[in-house]
């Protein structure tokens, strides 16, 4: 390793040092986090580019939220950094990840502080926003070589006597810069260590993973009986729900796609207002026991598989005909 790359490291670290201060993670209330995402999510709507990046600057610096109780909620928006990386960003799949989020942070009916920060952690734990698959230690490598390669200036090369390795080469000040770029850089993975400690928290566990989800009427309806004969009802509420997005998509009524809202799924159903409005309660009881976390009891289970039924019962096309 030669008397330039020395110079460079150093030089890396002693510019790179205020960056790395000013990057601390920044807290924000949840009113003015919900603001945030909202204004990206109406750029990103409509189309305008610009404003979608400058607002991305501003959710990247955010890594906490305070929650109305005043308890802290860590948010990871680096996803939305990473698709405006693109040549061509995909406005409208940006937009459906910011719109479920907006409807994470306001599901139907009165929630308390606690069941909003569970639903905010099921949410940040469910894809994309759950990033575990990248380890810490990949992460912090990727970034410091991209940093030093940002910041490494074309310095000239210093001049080393020919010959067999000569210790007399490393002068004083040549020890004494490496002692200030060791000390540094110990320093650096201290300070980052401990802050990736007071941060990482055990992830929220959910019974279903994103792979596992049904892509037929039949299949979801499966999944449901066997998580009511098991006793979980949440994951039975999912399910349900799955099945009749999915009995609309098989009967031609409603085009299921994972990247909508609940909100937007119902949107779409506005020029058909009996099945939106049959539709409706049954995303209430989804978002309030699957985001909100609220218990279901066996009497309002039994009335969300009757509002789910009735969806199906209204859309249920005549025999002989095809969708």
């Amino acid at each position: 390793m030669g008397v330039r790359r020395l110079l460079i490291i150093v030089f890396a670290i002693w510019w790179g040092w205020p960056a790395l201060v000013a990057a601390q993670p920044a807290e924000v209330s949840l009113a003015d986090y919900d603001r945030l995402l909202r204004a990206a999510h109406a750029a990103a709507q409509r189309g305008d580019l610009l404003d979608v990046q400058a607002l991305a600057v501003e959710l990247a610096a955010i890594k906490q939220v305070r929650m109305p109780d005043g308890q802290l909620a860590l948010v990871d928006q680096s996803w939305l950094t990473t698709a405006l990386a693109s040549s061509a960003p995909d406005l409208p799949a940006i937009a459906a990840r910011l719109g479920a989020l907006i409807d994470a942070l306001a599901p139907p009916g009165a929630v308390s502080p606690e069941g909003a920060l569970r639903q905010w952690q099921a949410v940040y734990n469910e894809p994309p926003f759950n990033r575990e698959g990248e380890g810490w230690l990949t992460q912090f490598l990727n970034w410091l070589f991209d940093l030093l390669d940002q910041l490494s200036p074309d310095l000239p090369d210093v001049p080393v006597p020919e010959g067999p390795a000569n210790p007399a080469a490393f002068t004083p000040l040549v020890w004494t810069v490496l002692g200030i770029a060791a000390a540094l850089l110990v320093g650096l993975l201290f300070f980052w260590v401990r802050g990736v400690r007071r941060t990482l928290r055990a992830p929220v566990k959910t019974p279903v993973a994103d792979g596992d989800d049904p892509v037929t009427y039949s299949e979801a309806q499966r999944l449901a009986v066997a998580a009511r004969q098991a006793g979980d009802r949440r994951s039975a509420v999912r399910y349900l729900y799955l099945a009749a997005l999915l009995w609309l998509d098989e009967q031609g009524v409603l085009r299921y796609e994972r990247s909508l809202t609940n909100r937007e799924h119902l949107h779409r159903l506005r020029s058909q207002p009996p099945v939106r409005d049959l539709l409706a309660p049954v995303v209430a009881t989804f978002d309030a026991v699957w985001y909100g976390f609220q218990p279901i009891d066996d009497q309002t289970f039994a009335r969300y598989e009757q509002q789910v039924a009735a969806v199906q019962s209204l859309t249920k096309q005549p025999a002989g005909t095809s969708s």
